[in-house]
């Protein structure tokens, strides 16, 4: 089935919020007066140490509330300051792949015979702790932890969450079955598709409170325990009920929360929850938050107004800001641009020979340098994840193996010749002798993706396809791409929120891809069972699906690989290049430093655990002299 988030976002990170990128960088660097809602400035010395953060969301007049678990909640984790305020259970350090004990301080797989819901620990419950035979995974929470409302976070608030996510539909649950308080500090979660992955959907996740959401986990369990199944009216009821749930007040066990009235459509305070168990790893007294996507983001960095920013700015902003003295961070995203081919209106180019030609076709590192600056790089093994995760799942012959896809216009002609095309004059011709001319699609307002649009669309009609780029708004593309209204695009490859490999694939060959032969949406229709040369025929669906079940690591690195080199071979998306953020990260106005380039902290995904997340709960992030 096609993924579905650990919880849904607030808002979607590149959502525009309507403010003259122009009237703001003309106020503020002219020492003029801030444009419309922005109000003052506020600056560290009105008192106390504040931290400066810009994150888009929508104020409480344009509907965005404070229900945790809901589309357009403020801040609603997973977010790199939302867990600030709800603390997960833990966080993962990407690049020693390693966790940060928070609010449970140890967990572990182990096997305990469970059988079923109706028997959840049925059977041997030995505890045996070999992962390979494991069906429970038993997670410790801290004590000493409690609710802003002076309440203890105990496992019952877990339940509660966990609850309300299977009401939701959310993923967790396509692996769990049951879980089971054995006290107020220990739970087991027992699965019924025992996994790996479980761990990061478990131990990633953020409790709410029971005080301001028991109630509806406990319409929840009566929903389950009348056997009605999320077909039903009174399930379908309830989620609709729920999802128009609105609490007054925040209830948070983080060392941050939201001052509701402070809330703008420009700006919020964030001050601290004194009596957060993370109150002293936090040394600033206040998080202040602006509102807004690039085009109003860049001016307000660029005026020291922001201590960090993730808004992926254009190569030429950011040569600005280096400019001004502004350091850029770039962690690597775990994904980046793919060109995607709408294989239901272009049926030739579904012989993999004509994809093959358009990756040799394609100077991957020019696009990146277009596209992205010095925070792109070309991508090198073609595998359908990133460079960065290859190493640790792929061995080294298998490595070697992979097609590198240079960039070698005399073999991009030898493909298409191979597979029945001809050129006449300036343009390529398909078997049946029709000139090829098609348009490439891209989102308007994302600044890198429109760069490396319009770079391929000049790079393919060089080489002989007739290519017309077209701008697309951002909030239409991805409904175009799911309706088959385009020819080709631009859209990512990759999962820049899980390091497993699983998820990329489930990007590459699910996301805007329909699994069903009658759907409606249909996306690139790319068919998931194929022949090929380096396994045969294959069910992709089956392949990527398996590639995540399981406890054997190295039964899951075999998987992996077939599907890698299967990637490889089909190419179903095109990948262009590999984005790293171009972070703003401001130092000696607000923050002391920030990490040194080659700090391993660097090496997570900025959208996911997050990198000042992590550093403030550490107290490894300290306010600059006052």
């Amino acid at each position: 089935m096609p993924e579905r988030s650990i919880t849904t976002r607030s808002l979607s990170r590149r959502r525009l919020v309507g403010t003259s990128a122009g009237g703001f960088a003309a106020a503020l660097l002219t020492g003029g007066a801030w444009p419309g809602a922005f109000g003052k400035a506020v600056m560290a010395q009105d008192g106390g140490t504040e931290f400066h953060s810009a994150w888009p969301y929508l104020d409480p007049g344009a509907g965005g509330h404070h229900n945790q678990f809901v589309t357009n909640g403020i801040m609603n984790p997973p977010n790199i300051y939302g867990d600030l305020m709800f603390v997960p259970m833990a966080m993962l350090y990407w690049a020693s792949n390693e966790w940060l004990p928070l609010l449970a301080t140890e967990w572990s797989f182990i096997q305990t015979g469970h059988a079923s819901e109706a028997s959840p620990v049925a059977g041997d419950e030995s505890g045996s702790t070999d992962i390979t035979a494991a069906d429970t995974l038993n997670v410790k929470l801290r004590e000493g932890v409690n609710w802003s409302d002076g309440t203890p976070v105990k496992a019952q608030d877990v339940i509660d969450t966990f609850d309300i996510l299977k009401l939701q539909g959310n993923t967790a649950w396509d692996y769990l079955s049951a879980i089971e308080a054995l006290s107020d500090y220990e739970l087991n979660f027992y699965m019924s598709r025992p996994s790996t992955v479980v761990e990061r959907y478990v131990i990633r996740q953020s409790p709410g409170p029971s005080s301001v959401y028991g109630e509806w986990a406990q319409k929840a369990r009566d929903v389950f325990a009348a056997g009605l199944t999320n077909e039903d009216a009174e399930w379908k009821q309830l989620v609709e009920q729920f999802n128009t749930f609105r609490p007054e007040e925040l209830v948070v066990n983080g060392p941050y929360t939201i001052d509701i009235p402070s809330i703008t459509n420009a700006q919020f305070d964030m001050p601290k929850n004194v009596d957060s168990y993370w109150a002293d790893q936090t040394p600033f007294d206040k998080i202040v938050n602006f509102n807004g996507e690039t085009d109003t983001i860049s001016a307000v960095v660029l005026s020291r107004e922001i201590d960090y920013a993730t808004q992926g700015f254009a190569p030429a902003t950011e040569q600005s800001m280096i400019e001004a003295g502004i350091r850029i961070l770039r962690p690597p995203v775990y994904s980046g641009p793919a060109l995607l081919i709408n294989f239901g209106k272009m049926p030739h180019f579904l012989d993999k020979r004509v994809r093959q030609a358009l990756a040799h076709a394609i100077d991957r590192d020019q696009a990146a340098i277009v596209s992205h600056g010095q925070s792109g790089v070309g991508v090198k093994y073609m595998s359908g994840m990133s460079d960065n995760l290859v190493p640790a799942w792929l061995d080294q012959e298998t490595m070697d193996g992979l097609n590198p896809y240079e960039f070698d216009p005399d073999k991009a002609t030898a493909l298409l010749e191979d597979a029945g095309w001809s050129k006449d004059g300036d343009w390529w011709r398909d078997p049946d002798g029709n000139e090829v001319a098609f348009e490439l699609s891209f989102a308007a307002e994302y600044a890198r993706q429109s760069a490396a649009g319009l770079n391929i669309a000049e790079q393919l009609t060089a080489f002989g396809f007739n290519v017309s780029a077209r701008a697309v708004t951002y909030t239409q593309i991805g409904p175009d791409v799911m309706d088959g209204n385009f020819d080709t695009t631009i859209q990512t490859w990759g999962s820049s929120t899980n390091p497993h490999p699983h998820y990329s694939y489930v990007t590459d060959f699910f996301t805007q891809n329909t699994r069903v032969a009658s759907a409606a949406e249909r996306g690139i229709d790319f068919p998931l069972v194929q022949e090929t040369e380096i396994a045969g025929e294959v069910d992709i669906e089956q392949m990527v699906v398996a590639s995540g079940e399981g406890m054997d690591v190295a039964a899951q690195k075999e998987q992996i690989t077939q599907i890698a080199q299967v990637f490889n071979e089909l190419l179903p998306k095109i990948q262009i290049c590999e984005s790293l953020g171009n972070n703003a990260a401001l130092e000696g106005d607000r923050v002391a430093a920030w990490p040194a380039d080659d700090d391993p902290i660097l090496k997570n995904s900025p959208y996911a655990d997050g990198i000042p997340t992590i550093l403030m709960l550490t107290n490894g992030l300290q306010p600059a002299d006052q």
